[in-house]
């Protein structure tokens, strides 16, 4: 069965690519905004365990929570996956045509790359494995559609300097500048 999703005053749209996972389905849908709307991409998932299994939108602050619950528990490994994923920020390319877009690929949130932080799916409400993918979609989205923007780069920059709680919650808020 295929994800859809139907946005406010649009009609329904069906995800070009999932990535099924253990404790959720990833769906990339097409998206419209930005410098390059045609390759511009909507991500959201759906939860395995959640009642109502609905659609969600994946929410910084959602992950950042769950980073922090993680590293409360395991300082070490989190800040080394932390760094993996801040490190990864930077190898990311955008789309550059539409059949990268709709191929859609990970090169870093793989289950090799991964496995090594597999500790921490012991805390927390996501894994590795979907924090990862949600990241380096998201990151790709960013950097094809909004030139100069660098949110998820900041946000794991506050939580790799291990900022106080209130900056990290700022920067994945939008509510703050670092």
């Amino acid at each position: 069965m295929v994800m859809e999703w139907k946005p406010k005053g649009s009609e329904k749209r069906q995800a070009f690519k999932e990535f099924h996972l253990k404790d959720a389905v990833i769906g990339v849908f097409q998206g419209s905004k930005g410098n390059k709307p045609e390759l511009d991409i909507v991500v959201k998932y759906q939860d395995k365990f959640t009642t109502g299994n609905r659609i969600r939108t994946p929410k910084h602050i959602h992950w950042v929570i769950d980073l922090l619950l993680k590293k409360e528990h395991n300082e070490k490994l989190t800040l080394e996956f932390i760094d993996y994923l801040y490190s990864m920020y930077d190898k990311i390319e955008p789309f550059k045509t539409k059949e990268d877009q709709q191929n859609c690929k990970l090169k870093f949130t793989n289950p090799e790359n991964l496995k090594r932080f597999d500790e921490l799916n012991k805390y927390g409400q996501y894994s590795v494995e979907f924090i990862g993918h949600v990241i380096e979609l998201l990151s790709i989205e960013e950097k094809t559609g909004m030139e100069g923007a660098f949110m998820f780069k900041d946000v794991l920059k506050a939580l790799k300097d291990k900022k106080d709680i209130f900056s990290i919650v700022s920067s994945a808020t939008l509510n703050g500048k670092l």
